[in-house]
């Protein structure tokens, strides 16, 4: 039996021959991040880690929504962000000083990276679709190499007696079931063991690492979450010029979530937010059933992930083309927050004196129009409880630092929510709820709002109003 170490072209000798006409069908889209960029994040993880530790990172199960019906599948965030490998059941193992696998009956070859995936099967994939297989996860995903699932165990045990002294491996969760329970079985094990203190490995769980790694985004990232907004950005358009009376939130809803697959985006980011009136002071309302009558307005915090990365915009319209006095008010003064807040935005301002600036805005606002009794304190609260912003990325409330920095993304998503019967509050402000939220992208010298498109100055939204969207054809 021969062992050695092979480039990736020699590896793919390995895949069955058979292979290569299906490969061709499985990767359909071409903007996609390039291997060659999961291989410098692989790289990274492995020259933080060290010679002497190896790393396990494993995919997202499936989830059942009822009966014999699954949810959509998504890929985790972290396994995705070293892979861009999309299907389940799928497990990386990397290490520095390289793993001896059995490739063939009579070949072991010695890699320092491996993905186990599902194996071809013509009558599974008859019905849930083509799989990438090992040739595809080695010739399209980039690994060096790539096996079937069914050896991780094996592999897995060699990893532990390959003269390593850390495992970095994530907790299994409670949610892993079926394939995936079974093939992470000896990790589970091996946890159990090293919290009774049986085990001479140390334990550490990699996602702070990788958590870091995604804080800055690359320029690939920065263009995918570019796409995701401006397809959100449309989305809004569409939705200002389609929305009038007499329509039902769930229309507002449908019409969004068209956009964004027309324009090639797999997901929406989060479940659609189209709260009208008394719906609009609800931060994260998403049962979108209520009627939209004259006079409403409308708050649609709704956004697109594309290629596995998540934008996050809002804005807020009144439902008949024209914003009241009173709606104007609490608009602007939101509008006005927001300026104020993204004009401090530049590398190495801190992200709680962006807060600030918004929260002044707001309070000074409220003040003027009575709806709050003090100037000072933290009155003002109560009709804007919620955080300035948060990170985008990979997931639509990413990970960040207090501290900005070139590359980095955060929304800026001031709002006010003043619901009916609201204490010393006159009526007429009652269901007036206002968030403006626009994806920013932390440059060299200050910031570029990605979202930009979706109108957000109260003339330019009235202007857009007057024309028809896509959501105003009957459908019979």
């Amino acid at each position: 039996m021969r062992s050695f170490m092979l480039p990736v072209f020699a590896l793919l000798s390995f895949a069955i021959a058979q292979e290569n006409e299906a490969l061709k069908y499985i990767q359909y889209d071409t903007d996609v991040i390039t291997p060659a960029e999961y291989k410098t994040r692989r790289d990274s993880v492995m020259k933080m880690i060290g010679s002497d530790a190896a790393a396990v990172f494993y995919s997202a199960p499936e989830r059942m929504r009822n009966g014999d019906v699954d949810y959509l599948y998504r890929q985790s965030d972290n396994f995705y962000y070293l892979t861009g490998f999309t299907e389940p059941n799928s497990i990386l193992i990397l290490s520095p000083k390289g793993i001896r696998v059995k490739v063939t009956d009579t070949t072991t070859v010695t890699s320092n990276e491996i993905l186990f995936v599902q194996s071809k099967n013509p009558m599974a994939e008859a019905w849930t679709g083509r799989r990438y297989g090992t040739e595809g996860g080695m010739k399209l995903i980039g690994v060096q190499l790539a096996v079937v699932n069914e050896k991780f165990k094996s592999v897995f045990q060699q990893t532990l007696f390959s003269g390593i002294k850390y495992l970095y491996v994530q907790s299994i969760t409670s949610d892993v079931s079926g394939t995936l329970k079974d093939l992470l079985s000896p990790v589970q094990l091996y946890i159990d063991n090293a919290k009774r203190n049986n085990s001479k490995l140390e334990l550490r769980d990699p996602n702070a690492m990788v958590h870091t790694m995604r804080i800055i985004k690359s320029k690939q990232e920065i263009d995918m979450l570019r796409k995701a907004t401006e397809i959100s950005a449309i989305a809004h358009q569409q939705a200002m010029a389609s929305v009038e009376p007499g329509m039902f939130e769930y229309e507002l809803q449908a019409l969004y979530e068209y956009a964004f697959q027309r324009q090639g985006a797999e997901y929406y980011g989060y479940p659609c937010i189209n709260g009208a009136a008394e719906n609009s002071v609800i931060l994260h309302y998403n049962s979108n059933r209520k009627k939209i009558n004259n006079g409403d307005i409308v708050l649609s915090d709704c956004a697109a992930e594309y290629r596995g990365y998540s934008s996050d915009v809002t804005r807020s319209y009144p439902a008949n083309g024209k914003f009241t006095k009173e709606q104007k008010e609490i608009y602007q003064i939101v509008l006005n927050a927001q300026k104020a807040a993204i004009a401090v935005m530049k590398p190495g301002a801190n992200w709680s004196d962006v807060s600030a600036a918004a929260d002044s805005v707001i309070a000074n606002g409220l003040f003027a129009l009575g709806i709050t009794k003090q100037k000072e304190g933290i009155s003002f609260k109560k009709f804007y409880n919620h955080g300035l912003g948060h990170a985008v990325g990979l997931n639509v409330h990413d990970v960040g630092q207090p501290t900005l920095a070139a590359g980095m993304l955060y929304t800026v998503e001031p709002g006010i929510y003043i619901p009916e019967k609201a204490d010393g509050v006159d009526a007429k402000y009652f269901n007036i709820g206002v968030r403006i939220e626009d994806v920013l992208l932390v440059s060299e010298t200050g910031s570029e709002n990605l979202s930009a498109a979706a109108p957000r100055e109260i003339n330019d939204i009235e202007t857009m109003m007057k024309k028809k969207g896509i959501g105003n054809q009957p459908l019979k």
